[in-house]
């Protein structure tokens, strides 16, 4: 008979079934606010102020593809994050 270690550790279950939780606490629409705030009362709950960044390193990505093309380049290079306003 032979026996070996199982794949998954006592830790690991731990971790993956944390993860888990914390997935299951965020909101489904990909936004990263946890899913309690975002579908609280808008008279009660957090406010949200949403914010354009631009990711520098994939505009100079961008750029010498520009360089290369003529096609606008700035609409690939917009990422939005979320976060709560400070009160």
């Amino acid at each position: 008979m032979t026996s070996r270690e199982p794949e998954w550790t006592e830790q690991d279950r731990a971790e993956i079934l944390a993860l888990a939780l914390r997935r299951a606490q965020r909101c489904p629409c990909g936004c990263g606010q946890r899913y309690a705030d975002v579908i609280s009362p808008e008279e009660t709950g957090p406010a949200f102020v949403a914010e354009r960044v631009v990711c520098r390193a994939r505009l100079a990505l961008l750029e010498a593809q520009k360089a290369a093309e003529t096609k606008d380049i700035i609409g690939g290079a917009r990422l939005w994050t979320v976060h709560k306003r400070s009160a």
